[in-house]
């Protein structure tokens, strides 16, 4: 039988939805779709957790993110993904005028290349949540050294050409039925997605 891995792109599936789509995103149906009855090897979901300024000087939850984000990723393994998180870098620099300049680092793309790499001699086809055009040279490499066939799920209007390119297949978003429910209550709502910006 096919074996399948699954790769999500957590914040960059974060930021299609917020941009594209109405409704909570079902995790589970997601990774339904992805699989699409053939043999799960491993679905790992990967995420950036942004720190609470309170959350650190005082150790609790830090009301958005703490609990909010433990409850995202218990529910993700719940339907059968592994997580892998990192904390949201924040650099602040000064400006040449003395002004506050401040960015965050924080994607998972080298990452999720090096597990892609990992788990190649064990899978038959990969399936990657990303739009992202950062992993076509990877793509290309698992197509042509090592066979593997590459399906991308993602949010067509914000998903590279490159990558449509090289992919084997895409999947729109909005074609997957029953992948949006209507939306919770506001805080249940930005806990879940706190977790994931």
């Amino acid at each position: 039988m096919e074996k399948v891995a699954v790769f999500v792109d957590g914040a960059n599936l974060y930021h299609s939805i917020k941009s594209y789509y109405k409704g909570i995103l079902d995790y589970g149906v997601l990774l339904d779709a992805a699989v699409g009855g053939r043999k799960l090897l491993r679905a790992t979901f990967y995420i950036v957790e942004k720190q609470e300024p309170d959350e650190a000087s005082t150790g609790a939850s830090g009301g958005g993110g703490g609990s909010g984000a433990r409850s995202f990723v218990y529910n993700l393994n719940r339907f059968g993904y592994k997580v892998r998180s990192k904390p949201l870098v924040v650099h602040e620099t000064l400006s040449a005028e003395g002004e506050r300049v401040v960015s965050h680092k924080g994607d998972w793309d080298m990452g999720i290349v090096v597990d892609m790499v990992r788990l190649a001699d064990h899978a038959d086809t990969y399936v990657l949540v990303s739009g992202d055009g950062d992993y076509v040279e990877a793509i290309e490499y698992l197509q042509s050294e090592k066979g593997l066939r590459i399906e991308v799920v993602s949010a067509g209007q914000c998903t590279s050409q490159a990558l449509l390119d090289v992919c084997d297949t895409h999947t729109d978003l909005s074609d997957i039925s029953d992948l949006f429910r209507r939306p919770a209550p506001s805080k249940a709502v930005s806990d879940q997605h706190s977790a994931i910006s």
